[in-house]
């Protein structure tokens, strides 16, 4: 090939590099500036809520009534989207989980805010929105997903919302009743100063559980400090108290645990959750049959309450009732098998360290001509592994 030849050769192979560094940057910008497919996007969800003022309740106390209020109904729209995503889809959460999985997820805001008067009555209009921003929405599910503990917290909180606003309906109708009855209606200006900061206390609530995870608190001081804050607000909201207790227990602190967990029981007599951690407390102290009556009544409340059942093999098993510890741990298997691993709270949640000693102690026993315990543990599916190994050792 002569000169020219090979300099046209040499030229075109140029052009083909710059073709495709051209190519190359196109398709670069394009990534940059065109929105992938399934790309996050915004959703938002505005609500309003017209609150007429009682004659006794303040302005302060409307407002309040009204934001929680509308809080609620906007995060039941918010909710209803949620549950068209599949991580919501496949989770099979209730009415009000769904609802509370957005109360755990999404924060409101309110966006308007404007006091009326008429010739009838005065009140306050309030307008909530909510921003759902897809890219971080699944991050912030999967949390409260994996930990149902947490998302039970938030659906507390909004039951006790619910209780509250009732309260408040209520008052306003009897107000309403006797302003119309007498020159001189009684006044309620207490009464609603006293349900308002209770709905006040939420929100410390809300603080308080923004530092749980992985079933505890990261922070047990702070949030004693916010729940504090909550029942100087709710002295007689047994979630807080329960909640308080929860922390205790994480700083080891068994007799404030002890003393909170009752109180709470004494303003809700059927609260599984609050006889689960006080099980946990006998636990700690190594009062296994007192941790097993606690289990056993928070399972009476829910049958199908898996950190008590856990939590009831493990106390059966120290009391070495190794028996009913193995079909409390089967039954919770069957329930719900992603919960069954080793907890960190010392009382809570069965130590998986447990089977490997019941199947040792069961296969020793066996070696003397003492199989009732092995066979029993193998007719429910546990010490199977030496089989599986091509062991022929009982």
């Amino acid at each position: 090939m002569g000169s020219a030849g090979r300099k046209m050769t040499n030229c075109r192979r140029e052009n083909a590099r710059s073709n495709r560094n051209v190519v190359f940057i196109i398709l670069g910008w394009l990534t940059l500036v065109l929105p992938a497919s399934g790309a996050a996007e915004t959703k938002v969800f505005d609500h309003t809520v017209d609150q007429a003022f009682s004659g006794s309740q303040s302005p302060d106390d409307a407002y309040m009534a009204a934001m929680t209020k509308a809080k609620f109904e906007v995060l039941e729209q918010a909710g209803t989207y949620l549950e068209s995503l599949t991580v919501v889809e496949n989770a099979i959460l209730s009415e009000d989980e769904v609802t509370a999985l957005a109360g755990g997820v999404l924060t409101t805001e309110v966006v308007k805010k404007e006091n009326y008067a008429n010739d009838q009555t005065f009140g306050i209009i309030l307008t909530t929105r909510i921003e759902v921003d897809t890219g971080v929405l699944h991050q912030r599910m999967d949390k409260l997903l994996q930990d149902r503990s947490l998302l039970r917290k938030y659906n507390e909180i909004q039951e006790r919302e619910q209780e509250l606003l009732e309260k408040i309906r209520q008052l306003e109708a009897q107000n309403s009743s006797q302003a119309e009855q007498s020159t001189q209606p009684a006044r309620f200006d207490d009464e609603f100063t006293e349900l308002s900061a209770a709905l006040t206390a939420s929100q410390w609530l809300e603080k308080a559980y923004a530092l749980w995870t992985h079933g505890r608190f990261s922070d047990p001081l702070q949030a004693i400090e916010n729940l504090n804050r909550a029942i100087a607000l709710d002295d007689n909201n047994p979630h807080i108290f329960n909640s308080r207790a929860i922390a205790y227990l994480n700083l080891g602190k068994l007799k404030e645990a002890e003393e909170d967990l009752k109180k709470a029981l004494e303003w809700k007599k059927d609260y599984a959750d609050a006889y689960n951690n006080l099980g946990s407390v006998y636990y700690r102290r190594g009062n296994y049959q007192e941790a097993v009556s606690s289990y056993t009544e928070a399972i009476k409340l829910h049958n199908d309450f898996t950190e008590a059942i856990l939590n009831r093999g493990s106390a059966y098993h120290k009391l070495f009732a190794f028996e009913e510890a193995i079909e409390d741990f089967r039954r919770a298997m069957l329930l719900a098998p992603a919960t069954f691993y080793k907890g960190e709270n010392g009382g809570s949640l069965v130590e998986l360290d447990d089977l490997d000693v019941l199947c040792g102690k069961a296969r020793t026993a066996c070696n003397l001509n003492l199989c009732r315990s092995l066979d029993f543990l193998r007719e429910r599916g546990f010490c199977l592994e030496e089989n599986s190994r091509g062991n022929t050792n009982p």
